[in-house]
């Protein structure tokens, strides 16, 4: 259908008001004209401009080019909306997006550790959007162009995969739950493609490098911390965190939950048994002093922050090396400096041919304490309860392990730290019943003294048993 050419509309005036009036088709269109912050037009000059701007559309000469005209009107008056909304309520800024996701009730229920180390690489990406594209002051300015950007400036050979893919979910994560107060289109991060990961698992130690590292380690709390990973299979922050309201000297056992899986709904106690190496140890804190943590200061150390955190882990590599142990994976981490036809050092820099992989630290303690388990021929059920295990795709086949079993496991592994006693096997209660069964038979008039006395010596209790 065609359109009349040169429609130009008509301009009114009623009272104060301007009004443009136009008649398309045989129907009349009036309306009333505004500035573009929606005040009345009061003068003529504004209201002519006024009236040309809207009758442009009409005074085309196709429905084609109206439709056209119409389209890009509404284009600016859409530029014109989303302006007026960011006068009234500005968009979320990078430097405010960090506050707004700690308050928000869409994220994740972060430990306080976890969410220092997202708040350092959130802060990474703040820092180089800031020197990079300085003009993207907000979440929405982030352009998926400029995440792959930065995604290969994290991984130009400075980022193992591992850190690489958990860096990018973070940002993935922080731009998720900010999307509708960021007022998204799309989050740029769900494009990044994450890297192959190539899992190295830390080692357990042989008898002979756990003793050189045990008894190397100085006198104190450093001995006792390895004391700890080796005879209880704990992690490093459990051990490093270790209270005495988890540690029952009397009774001889430690029940603690472990951190890893503390903020689960129903989260289980591990029950291990204390060595006889470990014993004397906790046993040099008098009585008096046993409140808090059982290693103070390496407490304090361990949860000042990162950089504290990193000092002990640094400490404990470093002890590592000082008793002869590798701590990289054959083949990896830096290399000697070549030598020259003489034997003399060549003055070039240490080249690293490739990238580090520690396979040895303090964790290798848990897996050396599997590995004394298993070479004991302790059941597997029985590791697996005393390590904890939070995987329940795992821990729905485990099963019930009774107290006697536990501590027949922990006393059976090797002193590797001076002379541990070597505590006797606990029977078992059926075990209990078939002696007794045996001594009863054969009472006689004449021996039931001494069969008496070898029953009662049976049935008394070594210690108290381990609560569930």
């Amino acid at each position: 259908m065609m359109l009349t050419k040169h429609r130009t509309g008509s301009l009114l005036k009623i009272g104060q008001r301007y009004y443009v009036r136009i008649v398309v088709e045989g129907k009349a269109i009036q309306k009333r004209l505004s500035n573009d912050d929606g005040s009345p037009i009061t003068t003529r000059r504004e209201a002519e401009a006024a009236k040309e701007k809207f009758v442009a559309p009409y005074a085309v000469s196709t429905k084609a080019e109206a439709l056209q005209a119409l389209v890009g009107q509404l284009a600016d008056a859409k530029a014109e909306a989303a302006r007026v909304e960011d006068e009234q309520n500005p968009p979320l800024t990078i430097t405010r997006a960090w506050t707004e996701f700690l308050a928000s009730p869409k994220r994740p229920d972060t430990g306080p550790d976890t969410l220092a180390v997202y708040e350092g690489q959130f802060g990474q990406f703040q820092k180089w959007l800031n020197e990079k594209h300085p003009t993207a002051p907000a979440l929405r300015d982030v352009t998926e162009e400029i995440a792959e950007e930065y995604a290969g400036h994290l991984n130009h050979g400075r980022l193992n995969p591992n850190t690489f893919n958990k860096h990018v979910r973070v940002l993935e994560l922080v731009f998720r739950v900010l999307f509708k107060k960021a007022r998204l289109t799309v989050n740029p991060w769900e494009g990044i493609q994450r890297k192959k990961l190539i899992t190295v698992n830390r080692r357990e130690l042989t008898l002979e490098e756990l003793k050189r590292v045990c008894q190397g380690a100085p006198a104190g709390e450093m001995r006792t911390l390895f004391a700890l990973g080796v005879y209880t299979g704990l992690r490093l922050r459990d051990c490093a965190t270790l209270k005495w309201g988890e540690v029952d000297l009397q009774r001889g056992f430690i029940r603690r939950i472990p951190n890893k899986i503390a903020r689960k709904e129903n989260a289980k106690p591990v029950i291990i048994p204390i060595h006889s190496a470990l014993r004397p140890m906790l046993e040099e804190t008098p009585a008096d002093k046993r409140t808090g943590f059982v290693l103070p200061d390496t407490a304090v150390e361990y949860t000042s922050g990162g950089a504290g955190k990193k000092r002990m882990i640094n400490k404990i590599q470093n002890h590592f090396k000082a008793q002869g142990v590798q701590i990289h994976k054959e083949g990896t981490g830096p290399d000697e400096p070549e030598k020259d036809s003489e034997g003399e050092k060549k003055k070039e820099e240490t080249k690293v041919a490739k990238r580090a992989v520690v396979e040895v630290g303090f964790h290798s303690l848990r897996h050396s304490f599997v590995s004394m388990c298993r070479a004991s021929n302790v059941p597997l059920a029985v590791v697996e309860a005393l390590v904890g295990h939070s995987n329940p795709a795992m821990t729905r086949h485990y099963t019930h392990t009774g107290d006697i079993a536990a501590s027949n496991a922990v006393a059976l592994l090797p002193g590797v730290i001076g002379e541990a006693k070597q505590e006797a096997p606990k029977k078992t209660p059926e075990a209990i019943v078939s002696e007794a069964r045996a001594i009863v038979e054969k009472i006689t008039g004449k021996n039931w003294k001494a069969q008496r006395e070898s029953l009662l010596a049976l049935l008394t209790p070594e210690q108290p048993a381990i609560p569930a």
